[in-house]
């Protein structure tokens, strides 16, 4: 059976998201800020923690964005469409 989706609410979204793009962003800030730890000698924690924060907050809220825009997009020519189908019953 296919199915299509039509709107996607843009706050529980891009809350979900956020947590999934941080998971893959944290490595990536903190062998950053090895990289910059080892070229200058010395690194400041807020800098490390300011990244982080500045990453969630433009990640959740360019996510927000990205919500509307699909919801837009939907309403207007179609939403993603995908097929479903029945689970067999494990015995």
């Amino acid at each position: 059976m296919k199915k299509q989706l039509s709107y996607i609410a843009p706050g529980p979204t891009a809350k979900a998201l956020i947590l999934v793009y941080l998971t893959f962003s944290v490595p990536i800030v903190l062998i950053g800020a090895l990289l910059a730890f080892f070229r200058y000698g010395s690194l400041e924690l807020s800098t490390v923690f300011s990244a982080l924060l500045l990453n969630a907050i433009l990640g959740f809220v360019l996510l927000w964005i990205a919500c509307h825009a699909y919801n837009w997009v939907a309403s207007r020519f179609g939403g993603i469409e995908i097929q479903l189908s029945d689970v067999p019953e494990e015995a």
